[in-house]
């Protein structure tokens, strides 16, 4: 056995699921899942780059399906909130339709895509461990929470005081 540290990097730990350096394809990794390879090969993150490598490489969802639709639940909340918000500065009107109406309608459509990012932010939090993309769920989550489950506890908080 070498006592050479650069031929220990050659031998990743293969026992912990997470990203593995392909020794096969250099700058290239793929995710372990601890005891066979999954999903495909992606560039290794550059080290130079504004974020860590560590932090790269969790905010990738891997092969964890309910991170993927997470990560597009993240953009699907975000235009949901500017919707609803155009509507409610009253930049959207729709002749026929009460204001109000269509600003709870819009709230509602984001509220829904809302929770169902949740969901599936929540399900891949739970299939991390195995499959990775915890920063990219926990993100959704946070997301979906903040700005598309926010104003509908607001406008619920309003109707209990009396105010709609």
């Amino acid at each position: 056995m070498s006592t050479d540290p650069l031929d220990e990097d050659l031998d990743p730990d293969r026992s912990a699921p997470g990203w593995q350096p392909l020794l096969e394809k250099p700058g290239f990794e793929q995710w372990w899942d601890g005891s066979d390879w999954r999903g495909r090969p992606h560039r290794e993150p550059d080290p130079f780059s504004a974020f860590i490598p560590e932090l790269a490489r969790s905010l990738r969802p891997g092969p964890n399906r309910a991170a993927k639709i997470a990560r597009l639940g993240i953009i699907a909340t975000i235009a949901g909130f500017v919707l609803q918000t155009v509507v409610a500065a009253g930049v959207v009107v729709i002749d026929g339709v009460e204001p109000v109406a269509l600003t709870l309608l819009s709230i509602a459509l984001a509220a829904t895509v809302a929770i169902i990012t949740a969901i599936a932010a929540s399900l891949g939090l739970r299939k991390a461990p195995v499959l990775g993309g915890r920063a990219i769920c926990s993100l959704a989550l946070g997301v979906s929470i903040l700005l598309g489950l926010a104003p509908v506890l607001l406008l619920v908080a309003i109707a209990l005081a009396g105010g709609i």
